[in-house]
């Protein structure tokens, strides 16, 4: 059927329904509406005048009324000849106008009522209280180990030993493989031979410096012996000549024979030349002891070269020592391998690691050329990162409450809590990254299992309204305030949410100043009215509201122009609110669900008429 549908007349005869899309009138309505277009004033018929006896279309029996004339010759449309008599085709085709007409009427029924707005619709009103929301932010994770060292050789060398292998606990200390460099072992013998060789060469040097000092005291004894010998002699010298002058005057007298004199003059001359004699004694005698002052300066002197070649010598030997050391590789911690990569007689590199690890060993360097000896993961405390949105970073603390699944271990909510922040947000995801150490009793908990954690984030004293005064409109947040009696839509903007209440920052003002640089954006101060209730979706702008009283559950409304409470008075409502949310609820209450968009289909389920 090209555009038109069949319909039905109080007779049951089969006719053509208007071909503008309406769907065909059941029940008693519907008859009504059909007698008034059959024999209603002022509709035109053709000019033919019903059989006596056969019922008209408007389902009258006689002659048509005024304005009821049918065309002349042949029979009425709603006639029962046989040419008008429906097919099995048009049967069909009636049946199912009459269960679609069936189906209008129940839908019909079923439709509740509109709320009337003839009348001011009665509306509830709050004010944003400051409340503390309680929310919980829940971010997938992994399982990582406290600590993981890979473990590569310091030297150019052969594996000579591995000890451990993969799943084998170590403690600290423990020697996981040995290294065999043979050219550092024979420069470790030949350094510590030095240090003996120059240790000796200090203790001869200590021994010249006794010998030296010994030949400075003797000298020292020489040249006191010298002076004293010089005293002696400068007595004789001084008695003799005394004796000569006495004896020169009792020569003069002729008291003495001067045999006498001659013999006291040549004991004179005697004393005097033993006198030089002893002073030229002092004079050697001083001149050793400064040779072997000079000669112990100098034995101290090598004493001193002697000990800086050993301490060369030793300090050359700490070196190799050191990189001797280097061939025994040591467990970092306590804990467990996790990879190796060692084999017996394995050459290994300082940058590489092992180079016949193959492409997909585990825990190669991110450039994958560098593969470690070992890998070692601390087993008694385990990590778990949450990744905290930008909005909540402030609001979240070390020591803030925690809750951790790990599906593979226990299927349940772990207690834990925030052991560090990285305080600087990732560039990329705009998140704060925070960091929960739980121990690991037994090392039940492996690294790399999958997890999830979640933060409490307690957001006190911001302005909050009942999400259901919120409405959402074109990816806006919208209220309606209650001004002079009347309802004004202001769009304001949003903060955080717990499920229940939401936070509201700014409503719209706009600018009408025109200022470029002014505001359009006013803080919310918490005396604004704001309406609640289920009615919020037939008001309108400027439309007048009849307020019956606060919302019951909110504290700090207030009804009408009446006075409702203040700000702070509502905060401290707020804060003899429920108990918060706990981090283990399911589900968790940050996780945000999409709110329904509202519906725009008013028409009832199930086919149309026309279709």
């Amino acid at each position: 059927m090209s555009g038109d549908s069949i319909r039905l007349d109080r007779g049951g005869r089969r006719g053509r329904a208007p071909s503008d899309g309406r769907r065909a009138l059941g029940g008693e309505n519907g008859s009504r509406l059909r007698d008034a277009r059959g024999a209603g004033p002022g509709t035109a018929r053709r000019p033919e005048a019903a059989p006596a006896g056969r019922p008209s279309r408007g389902g009258r029996s006689g002659p048509a009324g005024a304005g009821s004339a049918r065309r002349p010759g042949g029979p009425s449309r709603g006639g029962r000849g046989a040419a008008s008599r429906p097919g099995p085709a048009g049967a069909a085709r009636l049946l199912a106008m009459a269960a679609l007409v069936m189906a209008a009427g129940c839908a019909k029924e079923e439709e509740k009522a509109a709320p009337s707005v003839a009348h001011a619709p009665e509306i509830q009103v709050t004010r944003a209280s400051p409340r503390k929301i309680v929310r919980v932010v829940g971010q997938p994770s992994f399982v990582q180990s406290y600590e993981q060292t890979a473990i590569y050789a310091k030297l150019a060398s052969y594996i000579e030993k591995w000890n451990v292998d993969i799943g084998d606990a170590v403690r600290k200390g423990d020697v996981l493989a040995d290294l065999f460099v043979p050219e550092l072992r024979e420069e470790w013998e030949s350094r510590k031979a030095t240090v003996e060789f120059d240790a000796e060469r200090v203790r001869v040097a200590e021994k010249d410096v006794e010998v030296a000092a010994a030949r400075v005291r003797a000298s020292a004894a020489k040249l006191e012996e010298a002076k004293a010998i010089l005293a002696k002699y400068q007595a004789e010298v001084d008695r003799w000549d005394v004796q000569v002058k006495r004896i020169q005057g009792e020569v003069d007298k002729q008291v003495i024979a001067p045999q006498i004199l001659l013999e006291s003059q040549n004991q004179l001359r005697s004393s005097a030349a033993a006198r030089d004699a002893a002073k030229a004694t002092i004079s050697t005698a001083a001149a050793d002891l400064q040779a072997d002052d000079a000669s112990l300066d100098r034995a101290k002197v090598n004493v001193a070269a002697a000990k800086a070649e050993l301490s060369v010598a030793r300090s050359e030997a700490k070196r190799v020592e050191a990189l001797v050391g280097y061939l025994k590789l040591y467990a970092p911690f306590d804990g467990i391998v996790v990879a190796r990569n060692a084999n017996t007689w394995d050459f290994v590199l300082p940058r590489t690691g092992d180079p016949s690890a193959g492409a997909r060993s585990p825990d190669l360097s991110p450039g994958q050329q560098a593969a470690p000896v070992y890998v070692v993961d601390r087993t008694d405390i385990v990590r778990i990162f949450v990744d905290v949105p930008e909005r909540d970073a402030n609001f979240v603390h070390v020591g803030s409450e925690a809750r951790v699944k790990l599906w593979a271990y226990k299927d349940e909510w772990l207690p834990a809590s925030v052991t560090r922040l990285s305080w600087a947000l990732n560039v990329k995801s705009r998140t704060l990254r925070a960091e929960i150490d739980m121990p690991n009793p037994g090392a039940k908990i492996l690294p790399g299992m999958y997890a999830y954690g979640r933060i409490v984030i307690e957001r006190p004293g911001v302005l909050a309204i009942p999400e259901s005064a919120l409405v959402q409109a074109g990816g806006k947040s919208f209220v309606w305030l209650y001004e002079g009696g009347k309802s004004r839509r202001t769009e304001v903007q949003t903060g955080v949410e717990d499920g229940r209440w939401i936070e509201v920052t700014n409503r719209r003002v706009g600018n009408p100043s025109g200022d470029p640089f002014g505001d359009e954006w006013r803080a919310m101060d918490g005396s604004e009215q704001i309406l609640i209730g289920s009615n919020l979706s037939i008001l309108s702008e400027g439309a007048e509201v009849k307020v019956t009283g606060p919302s019951p559950d909110v504290p700090g409304a207030g009804g009408g122009d009446a006075k409702g409470s203040s700000p702070a008075a509502a905060g401290e409502e707020a804060a003899q609110a429920g108990p918060a949310p706990t981090p283990d609820a399911e589900p968790p209450p940050s996780e945000a669900r999409p709110r329904p968009a509202a519906s725009t289909n008013t028409n009832p389920p199930g086919p149309t008429a026309g279709s």
